[in-house]
């Protein structure tokens, strides 16, 4: 199959936000999906720590202009709500020093204490689980209903890599209860962009054995992890998951950013590699939702390079 004509020509994108039902609260979500046309397929995106629903901005429009609806959730590590509810750190919320937390470390200190506390692992799932559960309420707000359900993904960068890998199936060690899984059979892939390996967040070995479903891995080779790792460990998920459409992308001098997908990237970025996560991004997807025999070919014909960026792609 040629896959020259693949992925056409992209379409208008429509973007709103608007609140779901949400135990005794409101979830805030920000939705992007083709202005006209059908959708092809959902897409539930998940920001990494301290981000909110309105980041990731290019790659989500990028995918919605080629046919997806793309539902970005808030989670409650974002550093808004940090600095609200710490109002000693001296950080107004909607202050410009709460997107670069990073290079703050009365910021940073407190957000990696986050990462590592098990409650707000559990809020993500919980806050997917309420997308999901209100899909036909979102979709009359957005694409409109569908004859048939529509195939989804779970998506997510850095933090939201590790949320999209327990949904898709990867075992953790829950502090003081033991293994636990979090398997959502709703979503038919995954997208893990700059995820976690071993050693962290109750991750170990074993943990992706059960992890059988189409899953996207990608990082680089200046990546790394909060404890230290280097760029290797980001691959884990993609080495440690049994065969069959698995697919591994690691971008020839990207770091933990990809390129500069996100509000808090403390660095100017790069836009051939942001071009090459969303090109890579979107064939997986057409690939593995919408059956697309062009993606296929293209994602076969991947060797050193993805669009104009140098790469390791591995496949198994």
């Amino acid at each position: 199959m040629d896959a020259k004509d693949w992925p056409g020509e992209a379409s208008a994108v429509s973007t709103v936000r608007f609140e779901i039902e949400d135990r005794d609260a409101r979830l805030p979500l920000v939705c992007r999906y083709p202005a006209e046309g059908q959708a092809k397929g959902i897409v539930v995106f998940c920001h990494g720590l301290g981000g909110h629903g309105g980041d990731h901005v290019e790659l989500s429009t990028f995918l919605a202009s080629h046919g997806y609806l793309v539902i970005h959730p808030t989670f409650p590590d974002g550093t808004a709500a940090l600095a609200a509810a710490a109002r000693e750190l001296g950080f107004a919320p909607d202050g410009p020093e709460v997107s670069k937390w990073i290079i703050f470390p009365p910021l940073r200190d407190r957000m990696f204490q986050i990462l590592h506390t098990p409650h707000y692992w559990m809020e993500r799932i919980r806050i997917v689980a309420a997308v999901m559960d209100n899909l036909a309420a979102i979709q009359a707000k957005t694409i409109g209903a569908s004859s048939t359900p529509l195939p989804a993904a779970i998506a997510g960068h850095s933090f939201g890599a590790y949320t999209s890998q327990l949904l898709t199936g990867a075992e953790i060690d829950m502090p003081g209860e033991g293994p636990r899984s979090f398997r959502d059979r709703r979503f038919a892939a995954a997208v893990l962009l700059s995820g976690q390996g071993r050693g962290q967040q109750g991750l170990r070995e074993g943990s992706w054995e059960a992890m059988d479903g189409a899953v996207l891995t990608v990082t680089g080779t200046l990546d790394g992890g909060a404890k230290g790792q280097d760029w290797n460990w980001k691959t884990e998920p993609f080495h440690h998951a049994p065969a069959g459409d698995k697919y591994l992308a690691v971008l020839h001098e990207a770091d933990h950013f990809l390129g500069g997908m996100t509000d808090n990237d403390p660095t100017p970025g790069h836009p051939a590699q942001r071009e090459a996560v969303s090109m890579l991004t979107l064939a997986f997807l057409d690939a593995h939702l919408a059956d697309d025999e062009k993606a296929r070919a293209w994602l076969t014909a991947l060797d050193d390079r993805i669009a104009d960026w140098p790469a390791q792609f591995m496949r198994k």
